[in-house]
């Protein structure tokens, strides 16, 4: 996946070779002012850490939403903190199933590349086959023609 080409990501620099003729758009520091360009496998691991942390910021919410039980008074502050922290828990929730999703994806990508080789070994090993019958019958024919 090419982060330079058509729409990526606002939150990533994309990497211009410095034989390009591409300018730099004026709201950006000057390439000598930006880190080196990330990774592929950097910029997809920084994109799932930046999102991380994002989601996982609960501790104010749960303690706000202590205090207020500490009051023991049920107000419209404190159902705001119950919703809020359901919607975060919301967030976390779906970001954990796609993380999962994501974790089930490789291995049966992986089990599939697999499935492939082996099918292709299969095919090789019957083309092989079919050569060396080819071959042996050719041989075969020379020998017995006079």
């Amino acid at each position: 996946m090419d982060t330079s080409a058509g729409g990526g990501s606002w939150t990533t620099i994309p990497s211009v070779p410095p034989h390009s003729n591409v300018s730099t758009p004026s709201n950006q520091d000057p390439p000598y002012l930006s880190p080196p360009p990330p990774s592929q496998q950097e910029v997809q691991q920084d994109q799932h850490h930046q999102s991380l942390p994002s989601h996982f910021h609960l501790l104010h919410l749960v303690e706000n939403l202590g205090d207020a039980i500490d009051n023991g008074t049920r107000n419209q502050h404190s159902d705001d903190l119950i919703n809020e922290l359901n919607n975060h828990f919301e967030k976390c929730q779906q970001l954990l199933n796609s993380i999962g999703a994501s974790i089930n994806t490789k291995p049966m990508t992986v089990e599939g590349q697999k499935q492939k080789l082996e099918e292709s070994e299969q095919l090789l090993n019957q083309r092989r086959d079919l050569i060396a019958n080819c071959r042996s019958s050719v041989e075969d024919l020379v020998k017995t023609e006079p």
